[in-house]
């Protein structure tokens, strides 16, 4: 997610020594490193992602703490593996807020959240396969609905204010090069792990659009109803990642990284 690995993927290489020991022109490794290599980052650990996550509702007995607490040290331990490579973003709300913070182009942007969105679609049919069918249907695939005592207005702030914590932690500990730690990926854990005791039983605390979008998909061939509040997990986070990106920009950044400079 920092400036400086965005730097060092979108660097171009002079040549590329195939196995073969053919030269291959540098434009071929650039694009595999600045695109192929960071999208199928972003998928492969949203897929891992959703997997653990949508797993974790029958592993835990449904239990809110076991919930936070998989979905929170799976993320520590993805952005840790993939930060390198893609910034670890493995979210379209953050992918939104790193957008804004100007560490992204928008290309780049739009390929990272299909990527996702692709990552999280496998991951809850994974899922399904290893629960089966009746233990899936049992947990509704570990897909997020709002609690029965939510109200729509309720779960959509819920998400935007469950959001804008976690992406404004991302963009200051892992994107600022002013203010972000090598405790980063422990700090983006945590912040998921009370995100979800706070906002579980309210609207499930998805404050990722690809986690919601793919158990849906593979809830639907059982339960069409999923889809019935479904906007509220892509309009909240991304109204969330759209606060915690301007509001970076405008008063947390780093002197050279504001909009409004003194």
């Amino acid at each position: 997610m920092s400036r400086n690995n965005k730097m060092s993927n979108e660097r171009e290489p002079l040549i590329n020594r195939s196995l073969s020991g053919d030269v291959t022109p540098a434009i071929e490794l650039s694009k595999f490193e600045q695109y192929i290599r960071p999208c199928f980052a972003e998928f492969l650990g949203v897929t891992l992602f959703v997997f653990i996550g949508c797993t974790s509702v029958e592993g835990t007995g449904g239990n809110i703490v076991g919930i936070a607490i998989a979905h929170g040290f799976t993320i520590a331990l993805l952005v840790t593996a993939t930060g390198a490579i893609s910034g670890g973003q493995l979210n379209p709300a953050v992918t939104i807020g790193v957008f804004l913070a100007g560490a992204i182009s928008a290309i780049k942007a739009v390929l990272f959240i299909l990527s996702q969105v692709a990552g999280g679609v496998l991951g809850a049919a994974l899922s399904r396969g290893v629960l089966g069918n009746n233990v899936y249907h049992n947990i509704t695939g570990g897909a997020h609905q709002l609690g029965p005592n939510t109200t729509v207005g309720e779960g959509l702030l819920c998400e935007v204010m469950l959001t804008t914590i976690l992406v404004t932690v991302v963009l200051t500990t892992a994107v600022d090069d002013g203010t972000k730690s090598v405790v980063a990926p422990l700090a983006i854990g945590f912040t998921v792990v009370v995100d979800i005791l706070a906002g579980g039983a309210l609207t499930g605390a998805s404050m990722n659009p690809a986690r919601s979008f793919g158990p849906a998909v593979v809830v639907t061939s059982f339960d069409s109803s999923i889809w019935q509040n479904h906007w509220i997990y892509w309009v909240g986070p991304a109204l969330g990642g759209l606060l915690a990106g301007i509001s970076y920009r405008l008063i947390l950044a780093s002197p050279n990284h504001r909009f409004l400079k003194r």
